[in-house]
């Protein structure tokens, strides 16, 4: 069993827990091997073996996404993201499920005063939430609180989850209406089984069922009238670099850093294979000895390589930001986010040339670079990760164009 790291021992949150983050990479290295073992799971039953997800929880990893100030870790975006790079390269999966709940959970501690005491300052264990903000479901006001209705499909990690953060159409006494996120506790919602996709199998991202549920006021987010990480007069509970990372820009580079994780796990079978097969009908006995081939090797670990820098590079935007209190600006959101759709661009360009590499046998249901490729080409299908849209609202930014095709917390 690992021991659970201690935030840092002095109040002083300022910076990042940079002991943590060095440990929890480590633990990600080390989970590799039950990662792999158990990767198939996720494939025939649509979720995560037991043995891993309580293999994450037992590393600590759920600390990682809460603040200081409620007993997490207080570590950085570039550590998250490289904690999902390296458990993407054992299973893909198992990265986008971290990524997911420990995402959420994030976008939780960024919410009013009274949220965070519901959620995180109950004593119990770290909170895992999963959550979809999209289609929205219904959240009346009635005497004390809420009465939540709606299905919400693509629920990642639904089952391991002890709460749901889940979009909403609000409709106040008065009959206006707003919008943000309902949290309710796992007892609250059940799951219909949704999820039959070609990749990232083991994700669970199944559909999220509530009907009539009563939610106490306290957690409900209005994200209508806050904004995602927006922090009102006389809050008590902020303060920590976290509060101020930019919403879509932290997603997406823990994203794309998973989706470079199966891109490097796919690259380093191609080339161990290379030495032992042949090119047939060939002369070639050794595929490494073919010059063709040491070339596309070449050209696709380049864009891996240049795909994780642009990843890392924004991870390192987000916080500087953190550091500094401030918010990005809207050119900086945009330049993120066309370097997101690049860093895309580059994964995909590499995995398909990786593929020729590994020939028709590559694609063999015993065969776990399958497994790689359609997660990660799945992946990369995420409506966020889009190239066209991203090159779009670099463009119209660039150009002054308002406005722009998507409301700033979500570029």
């Amino acid at each position: 069993m690992a021991t659970l790291l201690k935030s840092a021992a002095t109040t002083d949150f300022t910076g990042y827990n940079l002991e943590a983050e060095r440990q929890m990479v480590g633990r990600a290295q080390e989970l590799q091997p039950l990662l792999r073992q158990h990767a198939a799971y996720g494939d025939e039953h649509g979720t995560l073996h037991p043995d891993v997800f309580a293999a994450l929880t037992d590393a600590g990893f759920w600390a990682m996404a809460a603040p200081r100030r409620w007993g997490g870790l207080g570590t950085s975006a570039r550590a998250m993201s490289l904690v999902g790079y390296e458990l993407a390269k054992a299973d893909p999966s198992v990265g986008w499920v971290y990524t997911v709940l420990h995402g959420t959970t994030w976008v939780a501690s960024l919410g009013p005063d009274a949220l965070q005491e519901a959620i995180f300052g109950d004593g119990a264990d770290h909170p895992v939430i999963c959550g979809i903000a999209n289609p929205p479901g219904s959240l009346v006001e009635v005497d004390g609180g809420y009465v939540l209705n709606g299905r919400w499909p693509y629920a990642s990690g639904s089952a391991h989850a002890s709460w749901a953060q889940l979009g909403v159409v609000t409709t106040a006494k008065d009959g206006s209406h707003g919008g943000g996120f309902a949290y309710v506790r796992r007892d609250q919602y059940t799951i219909d089984r949704t999820w039959h996709m070609m990749g990232m199998k083991g994700t669970g991202s199944d559909t999220i069922v509530v009907k009539d549920a009563f939610i106490p006021a306290a957690q409900f987010y209005n994200v209508a009238k806050l904004g995602i990480g927006g922090h009102e007069p006389g809050k008590r509970h902020v303060g920590e670099p976290s509060d101020f990372w930019p919403f879509m820009p932290f997603l997406r580079a823990t994203a794309h850093a998973v989706v470079a994780g199966a891109a490097a796990a796919i690259k380093e079978r191609v080339m161990e294979a290379s030495h032992k097969r042949p090119i047939l009908y060939t002369s070639y006995t050794r595929q490494a000895d073919a010059v063709m081939m040491q070339g596309e090797l070449g050209k696709a670990a380049a864009r891996i390589s240049a795909a994780e820098a642009l990843t890392f590079k924004n991870c390192d935007l987000i916080d500087a930001a953190g550091l500094a209190h401030q918010r990005l600006t809207p050119e900086q959101r945009a330049l993120s986010k066309g370097e997101g759709s690049l860093a895309v661009e580059l994964l995909n360009e590499a995995i398909e040339q990786l593929m020729f590499l590994a020939g028709s046998s590559a694609y063999a249901d015993a065969n776990p670079i399958q497994r790689f490729y359609r997660d990660a080409s799945f992946a990369m299908r995420h409506v966020a990760n889009l190239p066209y849209v991203g090159y779009e609202i670099l463009g119209k930014s660039l150009l002054g164009v308002e406005p722009n095709i998507a409301l700033p917390d979500f570029i």
